[in-house]
C-alpha cells in the first residue's frame, strides 16, 4: 500500500517540482495538492492522507490561525517546508504540529527520507521541528 500525500504549496512551480520528484517512488503516492492552508485542511478532511507536506509561508497564512490549522489537519503527519530557517519560522512549523521542517533547498535529499519515516510514526511527536 502506497503512502498517500497531500501537497500544499502556493507555488505552481514548487508544486511541479515536489510531485515529479514523488513520482519517482514506487512507495508515495500524491493523492491531491493544494494551494492555500484553508484548501488544505478541506482537501485533508476528503482524502485523510498520511503525510501532508505544507509550505508554513503561503498567500492565506494570516486567514488561518496556526491552532486551526493544527486542529483541521488531525490524522495526518504534518511535514513543514519552507525557505527559511529562522526562529520564527521554526516556532510556525511547531505550532501547526510539524513533525518536522525541512528546508525547500534540500527536498531532493530529505523529502522521500522523510515521508516514509514520518508515515510509519505514530502519535504526536515530542519533539520540535528541526
Amino acid at each position: 500500500m502506497k503512502i498517500s500525500v497531500l501537497l500544499a504549496d502556493d507555488s505552481e512551480i514548487m508544486r511541479k517540482v515536489i510531485v515529479d520528484l514523488l513520482k519517482n517512488d514506487p512507495e508515495i503516492e500524491v493523492v491531491a495538492e493544494s494551494v492555500g492552508f484553508a484548501q488544505t485542511i478541506e482537501i485533508a478532511a476528503k482524502f485523510h492522507p498520511q503525510v501532508i507536506v505544507l509550505d508554513v509561508h503561503m498567500s492565506d497564512e494570516h486567514a488561518v490561525t496556526p491552532s486551526r490549522l493544527k486542529s483541521g489537519l488531525i490524522g495526518s503527519r504534518l511535514l513543514a517546508i519552507s525557505v527559511w530557517n529562522d526562529d520564527e519560522t521554526r516556532y510556525l512549523a511547531e505550532a501547526i504540529g510539524a513533525v518536522k521542517l525541512l528546508d525547500k533547498t534540500k527536498l531532493a535529499a530529505e523529502l522521500i527520507l522523510a515521508i516514509r519515516h514520518f508515515a510509519n510514526e505514530s502519535g504526536e511527536s515530542t519533539t520540535p521541528p528541526k
